[in-house]
């Protein structure tokens, strides 16, 4: 039986920056376990119009500074400077702009591939993080000091705080014996890369409509990330559509603003199935990243919400005498209880409430003008969209 340290099972970005966390923290070892090969981090890298993609708010980006990788992570994103949100065929605008907020940035659009080769990259260059890829955990076994894990490959490890970040489909997490609801909502999402023919200038636009909603990210190299979310018939007819009849729809939304789109990649659609755990800690044992909630594309939060989390959490285990006691792991899903159900439910119901016509459609058009007319308010909504408070 080899010590592990803390035995964190998934390597993506959840995993991979929990680790870093911990390891900033005072942690003496941290092991990772992923059930498929490592992609090399040296290799080489060129942006794509057919990437997935992540929208890290102003926390986020300071988690990631304390640990190191901001600068690096920065060459290849592009700043959000300005968030534009509307809804098609009503008045109205909110407008939030950094420099009103005192921030450099509002949020920064980078490529999953570039931020994970960064996180991979910190991972390799500290020899106290050990890695085991391909591999998974067969099975567990409850000690008093934490768990036992038996890998398929024979190997075996003692933990004394068990880390499930496998994914919203966990295997570990089942083995466990934490339930997790799975919700279809019955909407996908669909995503791909274009360029306007006017530059976007670090603004990121959310277009609310009687289906669904559309957002556009800017990117590097020009590029705009479109995100459309809607009832899953509209969305599947869409991936379906000849590329011009999705461009038109698209410029029908914002060629006001960014004028024609020159190009737009092959679009990728996602089904939005809402997961969360019952419980995300037991004695010796905590459940973090999709493997402990999913969230609605709108809004943009899952991976911000996430680190809030991973944050919370370090600050807590990684120099703890028992870091799997369950009064500290209890401590701390209690403390961020409120900050997962407040984005939750605003990431659930958003979209519903901008399709509402009536008196609460006009309401809500109202306040869309308060909102930006009115800075009290407007700072306070920024401040929770960059995770600066919760």
């Amino acid at each position: 039986m080899s010590p592990a340290g803390f035995l964190i099972v998934g390597g993506g970005m959840a995993g991979a920056a929990l680790a870093l966390l911990l390891r900033h923290r005072g942690a003496e070892r941290v092991t990772l376990v992923e059930a498929v090969d490592l992609p090399d981090p040296d290799q080489p890298l060129s942006p794509s119009f057919d990437a997935r993609r992540t929208a890290l708010a102003a926390g986020t980006l300071d988690a990631l500074d304390e640990i190191g990788l901001l600068d690096e992570l920065l060459t290849q994103a592009a700043d959000i400077t300005t968030v534009h949100v509307s809804r098609a065929g009503r008045p109205g605008v909110t407008r939030i702009r950094a420099h009103e907020e005192g921030v450099a940035r509002l949020g920064a659009v980078m490529e999953n591939r570039w931020l994970g080769r960064v996180l991979l990259g910190a991972l390799a260059a500290d020899d106290a993080i050990h890695v085991i890829a391909p591999d998974r955990v067969a099975s567990l076994q409850r000690t008093p000091e934490g768990y036992n894990a038996t890998l398929e490959s024979g190997l075996e490890l003692s933990t004394s705080l068990l880390v499930v970040a496998d994914g919203a489909q966990s295997a570990t997490r089942d083995k466990l014996g934490i339930a997790a609801h799975h919700e279809d909502t019955g909407e996908d999402a669909l995503v791909a890369n274009g360029v306007t023919e006017v530059p976007h200038q670090g603004t990121a636009y959310e277009r609310f409509t009687d289906e669904g909603t559309v957002a556009l990210l800017p990117m590097t190299e020009g590029r705009m990330a479109v995100v459309w979310s809607g009832p899953r018939a509209a969305i599947q007819a869409r991936e379906t559509a000849a590329p011009q009849t999705l461009i038109a729809e698209l410029e029908h939304h914002f060629y006001s603003r960014l004028g024609r789109f020159h190009r737009l990649g092959a679009p990728a659609r996602y089904p939005l199935i809402l997961t969360r755990a019952v419980a995300q800690a037991v004695p010796g044992a905590v459940v973090v990243g999709n493997a402990a909630h999913t969230l609605s594309p709108v809004a943009a939060q899952g991976f911000n919400l996430t680190v809030r989390d991973l944050v919370a959490l370090a600050d807590r285990v990684a120099t703890a005498e028992a870091p799997g006691d369950w009064a500290l792991l209890r401590d701390w899903e209690r403390a961020r209880a409120r900050d997962q159900w407040a984005v939750a439910t605003f990431s659930r119901h958003l979209t519903p409430l901008f399709r509402q016509r009536g008196p609460l459609g006009h309401a809500r058009q109202l306040g869309l003008v308060g909102l930006d007319l009115s800075p009290g308010p407007r700072h306070l909504f920024a401040r929770r969209a960059m995770g600066l408070v919760s």
